[in-house]
């Protein structure tokens, strides 16, 4: 959860800002495009985490398949 919660953060955010905008640009805005633009921010954070995912998957298979790690500390 510690990984999830922080981007969670951002797109809660991110959302009320777009919210925002939405409000102060089109104040007689119907409902449902709130709705469409949460819709879309939590496409992109879901999009986004398994981007990462994919990212931390790959870079473990690397160092599984050559023996090297990439957090090796220097010194």
């Amino acid at each position: 959860m510690a990984y999830v919660l922080p981007r969670m953060l951002i797109i809660v955010v991110a959302w009320g800002v777009t919210c925002g905008l939405i409000k102060n640009l089109a104040p007689e805005a119907n409902p449902m495009v709130f709705a469409l633009a949460g819709l879309s921010w939590i496409c992109g954070g879901i999009a986004y985490m398994a981007y990462q995912r994919k990212l931390r998957r790959d870079i473990a298979e690397l160092e599984r398949t050559r023996r090297y790690s990439i957090n090796r500390s220097v010194g």
